[in-house]
């Protein structure tokens, strides 16, 4: 498996693509899924109130593009949103839990440190087969899908593949940075064999280990155990290492590389493609992206606007609002791209069987 160096802008480092084989004639493709967004939606004005940020509800929606989002339960954990949006996907595709061979939930915010949420979800569904956490920042569903696709194209039938967060618990007091655009959902597929010529056709991941502290959550793992002083200096939220205009302009290039790359492999331009479903961590990412692409904004899925961020769960959670919106036609061709902490990232190349 071969590598790709791909220069970024400005004074980043190269960043290292891992050069993925061609999911061409492998026959994997979705057959059904399902979103989750918990309670009722959250309005900027309403969030404002309730915490207390120096900001506006103008601010907000004017530099984010979110209207509203919504949050967990306290009844709720992350196993909790990503049972449901499971239950939704398997009553999509017609397939029994009995049925399901493998569970993959892509998450940042498990139920715990130890064991895996998805043993949670397993129990909560009353499904009987193996399962595994997979955490790669917000690119977690697309390591993951990555991981399924593998396992339908090598002889397995029915894996679930689930993004799910409850980023809500992990808001620093008094920033207004992230603590407006953070917020709780889930979203799955189930994946199973298809035609050759459709389904899946390229994936392909990145990682750049070098900018860990870019953005991090510091504390409660093995390098800064919980203590009184980690929970009084709040290093169990989220934290943005560098100003958020770096953090958006790594997104916005990686992103668009990637997509085009899925594109490239595969003999085809961005321009021949249907639909574009992009992570969404803020409405300006989204438009950056949108502009450096090329796009018309009419081929890009959105749903920040009443979701918020819901990190892992976005790609999942956008391409089910859409498919159920009757959006998706036979033969349509969808890019799926992320980037997220870490560095993590990558992009799928999608075919609609028809």
């Amino acid at each position: 498996m071969g590598v790709q160096t791909i220069e970024e802008p400005m004074s980043w480092c190269g960043r290292t693509i891992t050069r993925a084989q061609s999911l061409a004639h492998w026959g994997v493709s979705i057959v059904g899924s399902g979103g989750y967004l918990p309670g009722v939606g959250i309005t900027n004005e309403e969030l404002l109130a309730r915490t207390g940020l120096e900001t506006t509800a103008e601010w907000v929606r004017e530099h984010t593009g979110i209207e509203s989002r919504h949050y967990a339960a306290d009844s709720q954990a992350t196993s909790d949103l990503a049972a449901e949006a499971v239950r939704r996907a398997l009553d999509g595709s017609g397939v029994a839990v009995g049925d399901v061979s493998r569970i993959i939930l892509c998450t940042t915010t498990g139920d715990w440190t130890s064991p895996a949420a998805s043993n949670r979800v397993q129990y909560l569904l009353g499904a009987q087969c193996p399962v595994v956490d997979v955490q790669s920042a917000c690119a977690s569903w697309l390591f993951g899908l990555d991981m399924g696709a593998r396992m339908v194209a090598t002889g397995l039938r029915n894996v679930v593949v689930v993004g799910a967060d409850v980023k809500s618990r992990f808001l620093r007091r008094g920033d207004h940075r992230l603590g407006v655009v953070l917020a709780d959902g889930a979203g799955a597929v189930v994946l199973d064999g298809c035609d050759a010529a459709t389904g899946f056709q390229q994936i392909e991941l990145y990682s750049d280990g070098s900018k860990t502290a870019n953005l991090i959550t510091p504390a409660g793992g093995s390098a800064l155990p919980a203590s009184r002083e980690t929970v009084d200096a709040d290093l169990h939220t989220v934290q943005m290492g560098v100003p958020g205009g770096v953090v958006k302009r790594h997104a916005v290039f990686a992103m668009a590389r990637l997509a085009e790359q899925v594109c490239e492999q595969q003999g085809i331009t961005l321009a021949e493609v249907d639909w574009l479903i992009a992570h969404q961590a803020n409405g300006a990412i989204l438009t950056a992206l949108i502009k450096e692409l090329g796009l018309p904004p009419g081929k890009v899925i959105s749903t920040i606007g009443h979701s918020g961020n819901i990190v892992a769960a976005t790609l999942p959670y956008s391409f089910d609002h859409a498919a159920r919106a009757g959006s998706f036609r036979p033969g349509d061709r969808i890019v799926f791209t992320t980037a997220g902490a870490g560095y993590s990232g990558g992009a799928a190349l999608y075919q609609v069987p028809g």
